[in-house]
């Protein structure tokens, strides 16, 4: 019942069909898009909080998880228990850009966004559009993650004993550009750039000091730009990264990192709808606790999400997946799991990324973004784990003007 006046009222105030008019998004959209929880929580019996999920009590969650998740669970591979709901809205500016600027947004013939200033291009979804899934793949695009994200974590490669075949220690940086909710923040806008991402491997020692740059364009149509630098080489050089290969030898494919991070033209997008299910967000901690097999898969209390289910289909022929399927927490817009499949279909690896609660990371109680706590991809074919452990996230810390220079990258590692 609830879908069926919703779609109503967006049907009048967006102007019927898939156009949405020019007009600010009314309070009762933003309300529903930014605010579910701070009316009601999600309340379900057998799933109150405090409730333990395990291979002796799954039965009350059934309808509540993918099947490939809760099978795991019926395996006795890993349990967890349930929290109440928490209520994570992003910043308020992000939430103000997308009621001034999202009824003008469209896709334009060539795939491309037109009219598109800042915010969430598309806070009405409707499975029934048949541009749904396209819209629901640019708002992963251009999800809030503030200006910048400054991440120190360890990444580990871990077989089904939970013993690390190699572990790496980073700092990862991502810096936003262009389409700031805040005008006055914008930067990059004459060469197009939507973002900036830098990546330092700080161990092990063959590594140390390898380094890699990546443009992000606002186009889609724009290849991203890369550059590597090399201890052995003491040179930068620019390299084509295709986006389905392996990174580092590891269950990531190159396009996997946060649910999907590929071109949005390279995959055929449908929206399935809309569900109810439980997810590992809204941690009470500054990092993810791991356990279960092999110390793969997230345990921290796992609660009631509403989310949007989005599958991706690889257009090229010898991708490694027919088929992914993302689910994305519609208060943050972030993917918090995602399944592939093999070419025959089987299910091949299931990505959780995991976002906590800002209350309980120290130096990061202000944050209104998604707050990224780790993540850990388990390749079920090849039997192993590539996880991400976070030792220290900052958002929003002002970087120097030179920080993403090729020259500056070069000094890094003399």
């Amino acid at each position: 019942m609830k879908h069926a006046w919703y779609g109503l009222l967006v049907g009048l105030l967006l102007g019927g069909g898939w156009q949405p008019a020019l007009a600010q998004l009314d309070d009762a959209l933003i309300q529903q898009a930014f605010y579910p929880y701070a009316v009601e929580k999600p309340a379900l019996a057998g799933l109150e909080p405090g409730t333990s999920i395990s291979a002796d009590s799954w039965q009350a969650a059934e309808s509540y998880l993918p099947v490939e998740i809760l099978d795991k669970i019926k395996a006795g591979e890993f349990t967890f228990s349930i929290q109440e709901t928490t209520d994570l809205p992003v910043s308020e500016a992000y939430i103000e850009a997308t009621r001034q600027h999202a009824g003008q947004v469209r896709i334009g013939d060539d795939g491309e966004l037109s009219g598109y200033v800042a915010g969430l291009p598309f806070p009405v979804l409707d499975p029934a559009d048949p541009q749904a899934g396209e819209k629901a793949a640019w708002n992963v695009r251009h999800r809030d993650l503030g200006d910048t994200i400054q991440v120190w974590n360890t990444f580990r490669l871990l077989d089904a004993s939970g013993e690390a075949d190699r572990e790496f220690e980073n700092y990862y940086v991502v810096a936003q550009g262009m389409h700031r909710p805040r005008a006055e923040a914008n930067r990059w806008e004459e060469d197009g750039v939507l973002q900036k991402e830098f990546f330092h491997m700080l161990t092990p020692f063959d590594l140390k000091n390898t380094m890699s740059l990546k443009h992000r364009f606002a186009k889609d149509s724009a290849k991203d730009a890369d550059w590597m630098y090399t201890p052995a080489s003491r040179k930068i050089r620019k390299l084509i990264v295709k986006h389905e290969d392996a990174s580092f030898d590891s269950g990531f494919l190159n396009e996997d990192f946060f649910g999907y991070s590929g071109y949005i033209s390279a995959s055929t997008w449908k929206l399935l709808g809309s569900r109810l299910l439980l997810a590992p967000v809204g941690a009470k901690a500054a990092a993810t606790t791991f356990g279960g097999r092999g110390t793969w898969y997230p345990v921290d209390p796992w609660e009631l999400r509403q989310m949007w289910v989005l599958e991706n289909i690889p257009k090229a022929s010898d991708h490694p997946y027919s088929k992914r399927l993302l689910y994305i927490d519609q208060q943050m817009f972030v993917p918090v799991y995602m399944l592939a499949y093999d070419r025959s279909g089987a299910h091949h690896k299931t990505l959780f990324e995991l976002y906590g609660n800002p209350q309980f990371n120290p130096g990061n109680e202000h944050v209104r973004a998604p707050m990224w706590v780790g993540e850990s991809m388990i390749d079920y074919e090849d039997n192993f784990a590539s996880m991400t452990m976070v030792d220290k996230v900052v958002y929003d810390q002002p970087l120097p003007d030179d920080f993403f220079q090729l020259n500056q990258i070069v000094a890094r590692g003399r």
